[in-house]
């Protein structure tokens, strides 16, 4: 399998570039400030002594925010190695998977995570980020919380049976579904193929869970696999080449050009 970085710099590194001179810029000049203060530039009895304390405060505010951006661009680059590693030891050459792709002429969708090509079709994958156990129910996502909400006080009656009533553990609601969002990309990457005069791509969403863990899934629309099963998912489901429901078995040369045409800059 060939893994192509669909930008030489991605907009998603441009951003990463740019968070990180600014967390060094506003870290480095609040403890600049900081050190000011604590060698007696400034003496501590005037206004601007708490002047200065403000203003090195919203700096280093500022400076954390940024570099917990930077954070989550490294993570989300280390889980993109990881699932390139994986898809190259266990895909042969037929499949292309173009990392950080910018959909020409399309800007509704932004950057996406990774498209695989190959004879099944595409395969549009969006990487979550999130920690913690996650129950999905359809397209709605929840995510557990610590703690456990204690189980209610059996009634009178129903003690004699002794019957065990379990625990139920809290847990919120996302605001955004990621299998949703993943399947809206879908939607637009199918509709930006159907009008190049290219043949019939069945395209499926995916989203790879980098940390979380599923613990309960019950019929979503796209699948969610977890990073250490991504290898079992791959074998059961890329590697049969069967006919899909719509559309045909793509053949190398087919694939081959369709990636060409997802990284044009034109349309």
């Amino acid at each position: 399998m060939r893994v192509v970085r669909s930008q030489p710099v991605s907009t998603k590194h441009k951003t990463y570039q740019r968070d990180l001179i600014l967390t060094i810029l506003l870290i480095g000049a609040g403890l600049v400030l900081l050190l000011m203060l604590s060698i007696g530039l400034i003496p501590i009895d005037s206004l601007i002594f708490w002047f200065v304390i403000l203003i090195a405060g919203v700096l280093l505010v500022a400076g954390i925010i940024c570099s917990q951006a930077v954070v989550t661009y490294r993570q989300n680059t280390e889980l993109q190695d990881k699932i390139s590693d994986i898809l190259e030891a266990n895909l042969g050459n037929e499949f292309i998977y173009l990392r950080n792709l910018l959909l020409p002429g399309v800007k509704s969708v932004g950057e996406i995570d990774g498209v695989l090509l190959g004879p099944p079709g595409a395969v549009v994958i969006q990487i979550e980020l999130s920690k913690g156990d996650f129950a999905i129910e359809g397209d709605t996502w929840y995510r557990y919380l610590r703690g456990r909400v204690a189980a209610p006080d059996p009634k009178p009656l129903s003690q004699q049976f002794k019957a065990a009533i379990p625990a139920t553990e809290p847990r919120r609601r996302l605001d955004d579904s990621p299998t949703w969002a993943c399947i809206r990309v879908a939607r637009e990457v199918k509709a930006w193929l159907s009008v190049r005069r290219l043949p019939q791509v069945v395209v499926h969403p995916m989203v790879i869970l980098g940390k979380g863990r599923i613990r309960q899934l019950k019929r979503p629309s796209a699948p969610a696999v977890e990073l250490d099963n991504l290898e079992d998912f791959i074998k059961r489901n890329f590697l049969n080449h069967l006919t899909p429901a719509e559309g045909e078995i793509l053949p190398e040369v087919t694939v081959e050009q369709i990636a060409t045409r997802l990284q044009s800059n034109g349309n």
